[in-house]
């Protein structure tokens, strides 16, 4: 599962994060970028494999890890679960001392922004074909949005290109996410 689980996964970030244009940030670090995929289906070593990798991406050289997914496609399929436990994790960053060096994105199948209409395609800017973590220098993330052209408006442009592309245009850039979950009612 793990190989299908990582290949999918770097399809995605391939397709869409990058041939979208969701982050352009992405593609300098898209062939040193680590996918490291837990097969657990016991969230107690899921978690433990995490603060494992959180170790492995802070104490590595920028230059040969640069950032890191950490894929759980055997738990946390629901997303209020999964939302609770990247509370954890955030507070095990926290309690690591890794602070101000390494910060957290979110990515679900199941992805929803709160206030937005469950049927809106923007949430697909965070839907991942797994539950995943993004593991981000925050140094690097500082260095990058300090050349980037009003990174502010990223957020909101990636929810338009998404309206506009629809499930069809999705699908039409991805057609491997038809059979992952990032279509199934999210609730």
């Amino acid at each position: 599962m793990s190989t299908d689980a990582q290949l999918l996964t770097r399809e995605w970030v391939k397709q869409l994060v990058i041939g979208e244009g969701l982050c352009p940030f992405a593609h300098p670090v898209f062939d040193t970028m680590l996918i490291d995929v837990s097969d657990s289906t016991d969230l107690e070593t899921v978690t433990a494999e995490f603060m494992h990798l959180l170790q492995q991406v802070a104490d590595a050289d920028p230059q040969q890890l640069p950032t890191a997914l950490f894929v759980t496609p055997n738990v946390l399929h629901d997303f209020d679960e999964y939302w609770n436990w990247v509370g954890i994790c955030d507070n095990l960053l926290y309690q690591l001392g890794y602070e101000g060096i390494l910060q957290l994105a979110t990515f679900h199948p199941q992805y929803l922004f709160e206030g937005e209409d469950e049927a809106d395609m923007s949430h697909f800017t965070n839907r991942a074909p797994y539950p995943t973590l993004h593991i981000i220098r925050e140094a690097e993330m500082e260095a990058v949005l300090a050349s980037a052209t009003k990174p502010e408006r990223i957020p909101e442009r990636n929810r338009k290109h998404m309206r506009r592309l629809g499930r069809e245009g999705l699908l039409k850039a991805m057609p491997a996410l038809a059979k992952s979950r990032v279509f199934d009612d999210p609730r």
